[in-house]
């Protein structure tokens, strides 16, 4: 039997060698420091600015300041698994539903946070004063959204151009602490596109 040489018995890749496309490269580890103010809104169909470079315009209003956990992406799917008559193993399993959310904790207490909460028209606040009826007969408030991080000279920025709540937590109303609105928004399918996903030089 021919004894192993070096050519049979390769060693294991270094740490940052290439290996087929892609390598162990620590410079793509990302963390989720905010850009910015960080959490952006605007009405339904405002679309992202084209790169991750490019500034947040009007109509983008900041939703202000939200809790040091930060916004946080979800995904979920429903499934239907094909399974055949002469096996008990699925061959295929088809995505039959797909949602892609954002869950923050807004810290402001002003028109565009509360109406977001309570999924109301924002209202004007008249002298100081914000009135607002949260009211059986409304229909669902439609927004656009984005999050825009940074870590060194990268940005990510994930956005949904139509998106409404779909879930709200408890409004917990506690001495010495912020009064919280968590909230979470839902994608909706904007002429097949879900979510909008960027990353590349923020300068």
């Amino acid at each position: 039997m021919a004894s192993a040489t070096a050519e049979t018995l390769a060693a294991p890749p270094a740490p940052g060698l290439l290996v087929g496309t892609y390598a162990m490269d620590p410079t793509q580890v990302q963390t989720g420091q905010n850009n910015g103010p960080g959490l952006w809104v605007a009405p339904a169909g405002t679309a992202l600015p084209a790169d991750c470079k490019t500034a947040f315009a009007t109509p983008w209003e900041i939703l202000g300041y939200i809790s040091d956990d930060g916004p946080t992406i979800g995904q979920s799917a429903d499934s239907n698994e094909i399974v055949p008559w002469q096996s008990m193993v699925p061959i295929r399993t088809v995505i039959t539903k797909r949602q892609i959310t954002m869950k923050f904790i807004l810290w402001q207490l002003n028109e565009q946070t509360l109406a977001m909460y309570f999924d109301v028209p924002k209202p004007t606040a008249v002298s100081g004063l914000i009135d607002m009826q949260v009211r059986s007969d409304q229909p669902q408030q439609l927004h656009a959204l984005a999050v825009d991080t940074v870590d060194g000279t990268n940005a990510l920025r994930i956005g949904f151009t139509r998106a409404s709540l779909s879930d709200a937590g408890d409004m917990a109303i506690k001495r010495g602490e912020a009064v919280p609105l968590e909230c979470t928004l839902s994608a909706l399918d904007d002429a097949g596109v879900i979510a909008h996903v960027m990353l590349g030089p923020a300068t």
